[in-house]
């Protein structure tokens, strides 16, 4: 089974040191590990919109405090690291049919700080979340994450910059291997049954501007 020690072990192995048995150890492997893995964790998840990761959640109307520009204002789900798309309720009925869709559509909406501002009522965010189980993480996400910890780690633990552009190098090829896997596993759910590819977005949910600072 999957955990962040094992994880950190394959990081570790990638630069030729020792495995540890805990993060809160106190080799100066486990302290790199424990320093470093959240953020390299995170890092991943928001530069790519892992299907694994993906979450629809209604969002919680707030105080709209630019109500000359938008006309609903919205919190930002605290475990949001990157929004997908801002659909209402005839969204959420083409999502459930095609829920893995890479297609953008979505209404308009802008981001200040932790509130999202948008024209619809009610709104639901699809995004990606943040996702701490390692045991729910595909098998090449998890070399994605050791390689890209790896490449972290290689400085502080060996001092090494051409070891830390190797394990880079690496990093960015286990990137791509677990995000084109992860997009092939999205067009196969896409891909069937035939009667779903019938189903098409509301006219007024084909022309948008988004904007996600």
């Amino acid at each position: 089974m999957t955990s962040q020690v094992a994880i950190c072990n394959l990081a570790l192995s990638n630069l030729g040191k020792a495995n540890i048995s805990s993060l809160d150890e106190a080799s100066a492997e486990a302290k790199a590990c424990k320093q470093f893995y959240e953020h390299t964790l995170n890092t991943i998840l928001q530069g790519y919109p892992w299907l694994f990761a993906r979450k629809t959640a209604a969002m919680a109307k707030v105080t709209n405090t630019k109500s000359n520009r938008w006309l609903y204002a919205y919190s930002r789900p605290v475990d949001c690291l990157k929004i997908v798309r801002v659909v209402g309720e005839l969204g959420l009925d083409y999502l459930r049919y095609d829920e893995a869709s890479t297609k953008a559509g979505g209404h308009d909406y802008t981001i200040e700080g932790d509130l999202i501002y948008t024209g619809i009522d009610p709104a639901y965010l699809e995004y990606t979340r943040e996702f701490s189980d390692p045991t729910k993480f595909p098998p090449l996400f998890v070399d994605a994450v050791s390689w890209a910890l790896s490449a972290r780690l290689a400085m502080p633990l060996t001092r090494d910059p051409k070891l830390r552009a190797d394990a880079l190098q690496m990093a960015r090829m286990a990137h791509d291997e677990a995000a084109a896997s992860d997009a092939n596993e999205i067009r196969n759910v896409s891909d069937s049954p035939a009667e779903w590819n019938e189903i098409r977005e509301p006219d007024y949910l084909t022309n948008r501007k988004v904007r996600d600072v």
